[in-house]
């Protein structure tokens, strides 16, 4: 007998000794006498009863739910994003990506899997070029949606910057602006334009620096 049986045995009862008790001396000459002993005996009955209808009816209530829910004898199935997520986990990035597909297959208007197939291109394999791409293919291939299309663009600047391209990123940022003005994608973009130009001023300056050190050697 386990612990949680056991419990609700003893349970069980503790609610069936208050019930009797209660009936036994419900009405008695003591009880009439004293005014307080049928309040007592509501408080007792309340408490165990509540005792009993948390610890032993509602667990049966949700296992019977739970069990309605899922008798059809289906299992629940994974969908792509979770087998390739678990291939990942597994070292199986091949795996992975063609779970990834299949799930662009299913919903081609999602970007997350062309993001994470682009991803693992890139961290995974070491090879960005590729990710690259898949990316720009995958981002002309159909007609996005303003949110989509942008984060699919910023995908390709991240593996720009990962690369240190900063012209390249900043070429695409200004794509960004371009063709969502006034949206927040856009404001997002001038701001990450304005790091890369930072970025690229520091390039500039140490470039110089070591050319001038070279020149006085």
């Amino acid at each position: 007998m386990n612990s949680r049986l056991l419990t609700q045995v003893c349970l069980v009862g503790l609610f069936v000794i208050a019930v009797l008790w209660v009936a036994g001396n419900w009405g008695s000459e003591e009880w009439n006498k004293n005014p307080i002993m049928p309040l007592v005996s509501v408080l007792v009955l309340a408490i165990c009863g509540g005792i009993f209808f948390v610890m032993v009816i509602l667990p049966k209530l949700g296992d019977a739910v739970g069990t309605m829910m899922y008798s059809s004898g289906e299992e629940i199935k994974a969908d792509s994003s979770m087998r390739a997520a678990a291939c990942m986990a597994a070292g199986d990035y091949d795996g992975a990506i063609d779970e990834y597909k299949k799930a662009i297959a299913e919903k081609p208007g999602d970007p997350f899997p062309v993001s994470e197939i682009a991803k693992i291109y890139s961290d995974k394999q070491k090879d960005p070029e590729r990710a690259l791409t898949y990316l720009q293919a995958h981002l002309e291939s159909h007609e996005w949606a303003e949110d989509n299309a942008a984060f699919l663009m910023f995908r390709i600047v991240d593996i720009h910057m990962h690369e240190h391209r900063l012209e390249e990123a900043k070429d695409i940022l200004e794509q960004v602006v371009g063709n969502f003005p006034g949206t927040r994608h856009a404001a997002n973009a001038k701001h990450k334009i304005n790091e890369v130009e930072q970025l690229q001023f520091k390039e500039l300056q140490a470039q110089r620096a070591k050319q001038s050190s070279q020149g006085h050697a």
